[in-house]
């Protein structure tokens, strides 16, 4: 009896988080992923993406497609900031920490399509694209969207998130040596080390922010 009654709750949870994905999916995550992907077209037509080669394939993979996991990340937070979505939220027995996560874990996901998609592209207009390439700006992408998210979840406010990413990535043509590991643009310095730091950073502040906000909520 209790196998079948645990068997039953877990359909029942799989059930709702199916539920919950399907219709993030479809009201919350199509806007930011058209963002996204529009950030990596103008990138396209903004830089030169045939026969790079050394540093100067960083570039298009650094000056521009960050702003993809900005794009990504940053909103996760943004639904609930309309009160009336929070209240229908907050009703429900399931943690809205369940459901950032699930909108946190599909954005990485789609983060992660959208930039090996563009190397992709790069690879087959002869660019010398090698696995740092691909790690770094999924690392690049991740650290700056995990800023955004970061700021948003612990203000409250997506703009703000917003701000902050522009923020760092405006910093990072003036103060290179004040940010160390955690500069953006290493591998348009042909720099190929240091972008596990960006992983670990975005790691971080994502953790960090459930943290508070399960501190919050339990208050």
């Amino acid at each position: 009896m209790k196998k079948k009654g645990v068997k039953k709750k877990m359909l029942h949870q799989t059930i709702q988080i199916g539920s919950i994905v399907k219709t993030n999916l479809r009201h919350h995550f199509i806007l930011p992923f058209l963002s996204a992907a529009g950030i990596l077209f103008v990138t396209a037509l903004v830089f030169p993406i045939t026969a790079l080669k050394g540093q100067d394939v960083g570039r298009p993979l650094e000056f521009f497609l960050p702003f993809a996991g900005a794009a990504l990340l940053t909103p996760v937070f943004l639904p609930e900031q309309d009160r009336s979505i929070w209240d229908v939220i907050a009703s429900k027995k399931i943690n809205t920490s369940v459901i950032y996560m699930i909108r946190l874990l599909y954005s990485i996901f789609a983060l992660a399509v959208l930039i090996l998609l563009f190397i992709g592209l790069m690879y087959r207009n002869e660019c010398e694209v090698h696995r740092f390439h691909v790690y770094g700006s999924i690392a690049s992408a991740f650290f700056m969207g995990s800023i955004g998210f970061m700021v948003s979840g612990l203000s409250g406010n997506a703009i703000m998130g917003y701000m902050a990413t522009v923020i760092y990535y405006l910093a990072c043509y003036g103060m290179k040596k004040h940010l160390g590991v955690f500069w953006l643009f290493r591998m348009s310095a042909g720099i190929e080390t240091g972008k596990g730091w960006l992983f670990a950073g975005g790691a971080v502040m994502i953790t960090m922010t459930f943290i508070v906000l399960e501190i919050r909520r339990r208050k």
